[in-house]
């Protein structure tokens, strides 16, 4: 028995001993955060943001290559064929994950079999905004405005398939509103018609809207927090307008190729952590509207269920497709 004991013992630390030596030595290259969106984007500028800071912190160059194309679908494709070394690394927003797989029957990719969620880096919240000539104020004040107006108001979003289109549609149903989705082609076309009036709502970032707040031409009509928001006081969150499940916040996360050694994602995850705690990294971050995270895999795999299972409900009862316009 113990012979026994000894050589599985022996073939067990044969196995382990690679691992063991990759992860003290990790990283002794540069790392790539491959972003599966264009470049100058919110997903790309915060991906630059953690990778100048991971830089510092584990001394090697973090660089970020982006491979934008069908709402993150395409870099996100090309990710789960790359060696799973801890030298590859995800960081994208939610839409590949939590909504591409119930919006494309013939994905290339599957998100739980291919990918593990390493930390949530960043969350946005997300506001419901309005041209100031809408005469509604309120969500209470949309629905009534719908009602007399059927097929008449607009909701935009930056494309099909992205999780502003699928925050629009939420929207539709829990307002029970008759609203007609236009897709466009980026935010900056969205907001160009939105504030020409030309459509009527958009769920967005307060840092993209900002200066179209600011200056007027643009109005909050609530915020999808749990609470409200220190920049914006006096708009009230969906909740306390009447919709309590309107709860919803953007984020964006790291994850590896599976099979990426353990010790290795430990690594990048406790970078990741005192990333968040840095206060230079804080202010930076904060300056785009957002807040910094480390929330953990356990945790971040909990909160993928939970948004995959409300987009997985949202497409198929409304019979969204990835042309839905």
């Amino acid at each position: 028995m113990n012979q026994l004991l000894m050589k599985f013992l022996a073939v067990l630390l044969l196995v382990l001993t690679p691992v063991l030596a990759m992860a003290q030595s990790y990283p002794a290259r540069s790392i790539t955060f491959l972003t599966p969106f264009p470049p100058g984007g919110g997903t790309d500028v915060s991906a630059r943001m953690l990778a100048q800071k991971l830089a510092a912190i584990l001394g090697v160059n973090v660089v970020v290559e982006n491979r934008g194309g069908a709402s993150g679908n395409i870099g996100t494709a090309q990710f789960v064929k790359l060696p799973a070394d801890g030298y590859n690394l995800l960081f994208t927003a939610q839409s590949p994950i939590t909504i591409a797989p119930s919006l494309y029957p013939k994905l290339p990719f599957d998100p739980g079999r291919d990918l593990v969620p390493l930390a949530i880096t960043q969350w946005t919240p997300l506001i419901v905004v309005s041209p100031k000539s809408l005469p509604a104020d309120t969500l209470q004040e949309l629905v009534t405005l719908s009602a007399s107006q059927p097929g008449k108001l607009f909701y935009a979003s930056p494309g099909t398939g992205n999780e502003l289109h699928l925050l629009g549609a939420w929207l539709r149903q829990e307002l029970k509103a008759d609203l007609t989705h236009v897709p466009y082609k980026g935010s900056g076309p969205a907001l160009v018609d939105l504030v020409a009036g030309r459509t009527h709502l958009l769920v967005a970032s307060p840092s993209s809207v900002r200066q179209y707040l600011a200056d007027g031409r643009l109005k909050a009509l609530a915020t999808l927090s749990q609470r409200r928001l220190g920049s914006l006081p006096n708009v009230p969150t969906a909740s306390e307008s009447g919709f309590p499940v309107l709860t919803a916040e953007a984020w964006f996360g790291l994850f590896a190729p599976v099979k990426t050694p353990q010790a290795v994602m430990e690594k990048i995850f406790a970078a990741v952590q005192l990333a968040a705690q840095d206060n230079v990294y804080q202010q930076q971050i904060r300056g785009l509207g957002m807040e910094p995270a480390a929330v953990g895999s356990a945790e971040f795999q909990q909160l993928i269920n939970r948004y995959r299972g409300l987009w997985s409900d949202l497409i198929r009862s409304q019979s969204i497709t990835p042309e839905d316009g």
